[in-house]
């Protein structure tokens, strides 16, 4: 059966060569998605998939039929709302691969859904409405999510969370930093930016995760000299945090450190109306969604992880288990939120400025469809009962 499915990939070479070179030469900006997910959509219908569609978040959605829908596999790659095109090769993979199931004849227990997703910066809005549509009746049924990211051909488990907050510091602020400009005001946010630069050293690591991180984002400062002495600063904090922490506690120590370095005159407030975004897509639809990513890490025992990895190692991938360190994925909503058992797999390094888009091979792609097409035979494959290639 394996060597049915290498030389059915064999005959997809074309048509997958033009589409990434599509791709690729496809200058993806905010304005011109649409048309990007057109492209996705018509690809997905010249290749074979049962069904096609697009919902109202701008989600492009394929369906592989098995012989049941009570067994499903949900395969997910994302387009960047910003135009951010560092792993657009995700989306080839996640379509060709349910079309090498489809060429190969796989028997399938339940049914293949590729998905291509929109996301903006830190928001998964397109995830949140996919699983609250069209995926909604069919959540008992999924047996797991592969997420089509970079993760060098190993097998990703989990990942850091991600918040966005800011700090921001009001009212009475010194005689100094009422009466002068430009310096005397940075002077004001430096005792707070020096304690954060502090506490990010002091942030904790998780053994596979990698450590916590805190960076400076943007400052800004309101207030017009020298009338009153209400004047206002915001520090905007990106902030990366492991299991063991949790949002609540992020901010409550960001107001803390706030009111440690500012202890009289001015107000601290840790506001966290950033962590809420605002989305209107091309199609129309108006959202609000949370720019909170959870941490997330499933259990290398789970079976979906288990089979998976078994089934790269018996065809010769030297995989492993892994984690990324760096990058967020819709495993924060797929494992973190609804806990569906979900792993990562595709071609590239995690590092996209060592390997972005155009560095990562035709070879390299072809290799994560093979691997992706025996992740899903393994999972929701039907038994052959040791049928040849001849007898298919």
């Amino acid at each position: 059966m394996n060597e049915l499915i290498k030389s059915r990939l064999g005959g997809l070479r074309k048509s997958l060569e033009k589409f990434s070179k599509q791709m690729a030469e496809f200058e993806l900006k905010s304005d011109n998605i649409e048309k990007f997910s057109d492209m996705v959509y018509s690809q997905m219908k010249e290749v074979g998939f049962d069904k096609v569609g697009k919902d109202k978040a701008g989600n492009v959605i394929g369906v592989i039929k098995g012989y049941d829908s009570k067994q499903d596999i949900v395969m997910i790659s994302h387009v960047d709302m910003q135009g951010s095109a560092y792993f657009k090769h995700g989306i080839a993979e996640a379509i060709y691969a349910g079309a090498l199931i489809k060429r190969a004849l796989i028997p399938l227990t339940g049914d293949l859904i590729v998905c291509c997703v929109p996301r903006a910066e830190c928001n998964d809005y397109g995830i949140r409405y996919i699983f609250s549509d069209f995926l909604k009746e069919r959540l008992p049924f999924i047996k797991g999510v592969i997420l089509c990211e970079p993760t060098d051909f190993n097998v990703y488990l989990g990942h850091k969370g991600r918040i966005e907050y800011e700090i921001v510091v009001k009212g009475k602020l010194g005689k100094d930093f009422l009466e002068n400009r430009g310096v005397n005001m940075l002077g004001s946010m430096f005792p707070l930016i020096n304690e954060l630069e502090k506490a990010s050293h002091t942030l904790p690591t998780d053994c596979e995760l990698g450590a916590s991180s805190l960076k400076i984002k943007d400052v800004e400062y309101q207030g017009v000299m020298p009338v009153k002495d209400n004047k206002e600063f915001k520090i905007v904090v990106d902030r990366a945090f492991v299991p063991e922490e949790s949002s609540s506690a992020i901010l409550i120590k960001a107001k803390a450190i706030g009111k440690n370095v500012y202890k009289e005159g001015p107000e601290v407030e840790v506001n966290t109306a950033l962590t809420k975004s605002r989305i209107k897509t091309y199609t129309g639809l108006e959202m609000v969604s949370e720019k909170e990513f959870k941490p997330w890490k499933m259990e290398s025992h789970n079976l979906l992880a288990i089979d998976s990895l078994e089934a790269l190692k018996e065809n010769k991938f030297n995989s492993s288990i892994g984690y990324w360190k760096k990058i967020i994925t819709e495993g924060s909503f797929t494992y973190g939120k609804l806990g569906i058992p979900t792993i990562g797999f595709g071609a590239g390094a995690e590092d996209f400025i060592a390997t972005p888009a155009g560095k990562v091979t035709l070879n390299e792609i072809e290799k994560a469809i093979y691997g992706q097409a025996l992740i899903i035979q393994k999972n929701i494959g039907m038994p052959t009962f040791g049928w040849s290639e001849d007898e298919i």
